[in-house]
C-alpha cells in the first residue's frame, strides 16, 4: 500500500498481512519486523516467530561465542536491524552480553538457566561419578552423550583426562547419530557385550568406545563414551576398555530403575 491508501485503510481495520514475495527475514530485509508489529499489535502477544528468533539468536551466541552483530544476524539469516533489537532485548534481561569490540557472549542469566536445569537433572547428577571413574580406570576423557536436535547426539557431560595429550572441547557440541560410536550407542545399537567402538570418524586418530545407558523400561535415555588418541587404544586395549564403559553404562542405567542387565559374548564396532 502507498500514500493516503494506506493511511486511510490503517484507520478502519487492521488486515491480515500476505507473506511478502521476497525473503522476509534476509539480512538485506527489515519486513521481518514490520510483520512482527502488525501481528503484535492484532492480537496483543508477542509473535511466536519472535520468540523463535530471539531463542535461535541466544544458541547462537552460545554456542560460537564472540561474534558480532553482522555475523550473527547473517548466521541466523535475520536482518541486522532486527538482531539488534532482539539482541537488546537479551541483553536487558542479563541472556548475553556486549564486550566493548562489539562481540556479544552468553551472560549470568544464560549460565543460571543452563546450570539449573542440568543439576535439576537425575541423568546428569548421577553419571558424574561414572563419568569420573571411567576417566581414572581408562585414563582418557569421558563424556554423557544424550538426544540432540535433528538426528544428532548431544555431549551433555564430561571428565577430561589430565594427560598432557587428550581429548578436550565437545562439551555441549553435537554430533552426528549415524556412523558414530556414541550415535550408535544412543540407539540402542551395542552388540552383545554391551558397546561399540569407532576410529577416525569424526577426527583423524581419534577413537571413541560407547555404550547405552536405558531407562527402565528398556529404551535408550543416554550413552557413555569414552574418547582417546588412537595410539593410546589400539585394538587389543579396545574389549578391556569397552567392557569397562558397558559396565559403568549398566551400573547407571541400574540407578535410573533398569532392571540388570545380561552381558553377552561380543561387540559390534562400528565404522572402523
Amino acid at each position: 500500500m502507498v500514500g493516503g491508501e494506506a493511511s486511510t485503510r490503517r484507520k478502519t481495520t487492521i488486515r491480515p498481512t500476505a507473506p511478502p514475495t521476497t525473503a522476509d527475514h534476509g539480512p538485506e530485509h527489515g519486513s521481518d519486523d514490520m510483520e512482527d508489529q502488525r501481528v503484535s499489535t492484532e492480537n496483543g502477544r508477542v509473535p511466536t516467530r519472535t520468540v523463535e528468533r530471539a531463542l535461535t539468536l541466544l544458541v547462537e551466541v552460545a554456542t560460537n561465542d564472540g561474534l558480532g552483530l553482522v555475523d550473527l544476524a547473517r548466521r541466523v539469516n535475520l536482518s541486522p536491524a532486527t538482531a539488534s533489537r532482539l539482541l537488546r532485548t537479551l541483553e536487558a534481561t542479563e541472556f548475553v552480553r556486549r564486550d566493548g569490540d562489539g562481540a556479544y557472549h552468553g551472560a549470568s542469566r544464560l549460565i543460571q538457566v543452563a546450570v539449573t536445569s542440568m543439576s535439576s537433572v537425575p541423568l546428569y547428577r548421577l553419571a558424574e561419578p561414572h563419568l569420573a571413574a571411567l576417566r581414572d580406570e581408562v585414563g582418557e576423557s569421558s563424556y554423557l552423550g544424550v538426544g540432540g536436535p535433528q538426528d544428532t547426539v548431544l555431549y551433555a557431560r564430561m571428565a577430561e583426562s589430565g594427560k598432557s595429550i587428550r581429548h578436550s572441547g565437545w562439551l555441549g557440541r553435537t554430533v552426528p547419530l549415524k556412523d558414530t560410536a556414541i550415535g550408535t550407542a544412543l540407539r540402542g545399537r551395542c552388540g552383545d557385550l554391551g558397546y561399540v567402538s569407532a576410529s577416525h570418524t569424526l577426527e583423524d586418530g581419534v577413537t571413541a568406545i560407547a555404550a547405552t545407558v536405558r531407562w527402565p523400561d528398556g529404551s535408550p535415555a543416554a550413552a557413555l563414551s569414552v574418547v582417546g588418541p588412537t595410539y593410546r587404544i589400539p585394538d587389543e586395549q579396545v574389549r578391556a576398555i569397552g567392557e569397562r564403559v558397558a559396565a559403568h553404562a549398566q551400573a547407571l542405567s541400574r540407578e535410573l530403575g533398569m532392571p540388570d542387565l545380561d552381558a553377552g559374548a561380543a561387540s559390534r564396532p562400528a565404522d572402523r
